[in-house]
């Protein structure tokens, strides 16, 4: 065999071997052009959330549907149940949609900050005044609209990066599982493994 088939048959079974570790935490079908992360990816992800945003308490999948998620900021809590529904990618940035299943939930021990937060549900009917959310998110009725730069978000561009710019991707999280839809059919030769593997920190 020469040098070159030596080569290119090590690439092969390293490729082989990060997919097979890959496996547990993604997978996808071709025809349906359907690629869905798992429970078990999706907790993960939600752990690092956790280390990476210091007012971000908890993040966690729901048993039915959506990520419950626990925020803290000036000693209240918010505690917000929502699913994640589309994700745009553009050159720079993604836009992102989601959608709360409930109505934020507001705890704390303060006796000032529980009245301010009756009268915020009362008389605003729980919306936020405008010039209260940073610029790049939105809030109309119950939708969330985001932008981030593109560079933040590593997954996708490990998962992504072959779409073209403007490519939407529908997404639906039920039981755990986050199912994403997308206009072309994927393959792990699509995916950067070793990306993926190093953001998993399974390497």
């Amino acid at each position: 065999m020469g040098v070159f088939n030596k080569v290119a048959a090590t690439f092969q079974e390293s490729r082989q071997f990060i997919k097979r570790s890959l496996e547990e935490y993604i997978m996808f079908s071709s025809e349906a052009k359907q690629l869905t992360l798992t429970k078990k990816m999706v907790l993960l992800l939600c752990q690092q959330a956790e280390t990476r945003v210091e007012q971000l308490k908890s993040l966690e999948p729901h048993s039915e549907e959506g990520l419950i998620a626990t925020i803290e900021y000036n000693n209240i809590q918010v505690k917000l149940h929502f699913t994640p529904e589309k994700i745009t990618l553009n050159k720079d940035c993604i836009e992102g949609e989601l959608r709360l299943l409930k109505p934020p939930e507001f705890e704390t021990e303060s006796i000032v900050y529980r009245y301010l937060i009756a009268g915020w549900t009362r008389f605003l009917g729980g919306k936020l005044p405008n010039g209260t959310l940073p610029k790049e998110v939105r809030i109309e009725n119950n939708k969330v609209y985001y932008t981030l730069p593109r560079t933040q978000l590593q997954l996708l561009d490990s998962l992504f990066h072959t779409l073209e710019n403007g490519s939407s991707l529908i997404i639906n999280l039920q039981q755990g599982n986050l199912t994403i839809e997308t206009s072309v059919a994927l393959s792990w030769n699509n995916f950067k493994l070793q990306n993926l593997l190093q953001l998993l920190n399974l390497k």
